[in-house]
């Protein structure tokens, strides 16, 4: 099986390690993440025995997940979080079998919404997909995420990012 390693599952499960029948991949930005000595140590072996391997994932499938995530509100997703999710739909197009291996709640309510298999590593799974919304702070008037607009269209007021759970 192949694996697509967050930096979250390694940092959070103490006892990870990189087993010999199973294949590791994962992003440069999120090798930069490790920085404690013990995961550090673990990534730097698992890359001289050929356990993980580094993958740049295409510049046009990160521009996807950016104007993606942008549409639908998902501001907590940092670069390297963007870095693997675009790798996995690299993996994904490519027909690979892999799962994804992380403990954010928001790579994984993102990968529910993209259909991108994930599993946890010690924390559990997201009981619910969660999506968003833009709301009026004064008339309450519900707009799409993709929306450009920055105050409402009926009244005038500000906009806030509103959670909608399915």
């Amino acid at each position: 099986m192949l694996y697509l390693i967050d930096s979250s599952a390694v940092l959070n499960d103490f006892g990870f390690e990189f087993r010999p029948e199973h294949k590791y991949i994962t992003t440069p930005l999120i090798i930069n993440e490790f920085r404690d000595m013990r995961s550090r140590n673990l990534m730097e072996n698992a890359l001289q025995q050929g356990l993980l391997s580094i993958g740049d994932p295409k510049k046009e499938t990160i521009n996807y997940v950016e104007d993606t995530v942008a549409e639908k509100g998902f501001t907590r997703l940092s670069r390297p979080d963007l870095s693997l999710i675009a790798l996995a739909l690299d993996l994904k197009k490519q027909a690979r079998e892999f799962l994804l291996v992380t403990d954010d709640f928001s790579i994984q309510n993102f990968c529910s919404v993209l259909e991108i298999p994930f599993q946890d590593a010690i924390r559990g799974k997201i009981e619910k997909e969660i999506s968003f919304s833009l709301e009026c702070t004064a008339c309450k008037k519900t707009l799409e995420m993709s929306s450009k607009a920055r105050k409402c269209p009926v009244c005038g007021s500000n906009l806030k990012r509103k959670r909608l759970e399915e």
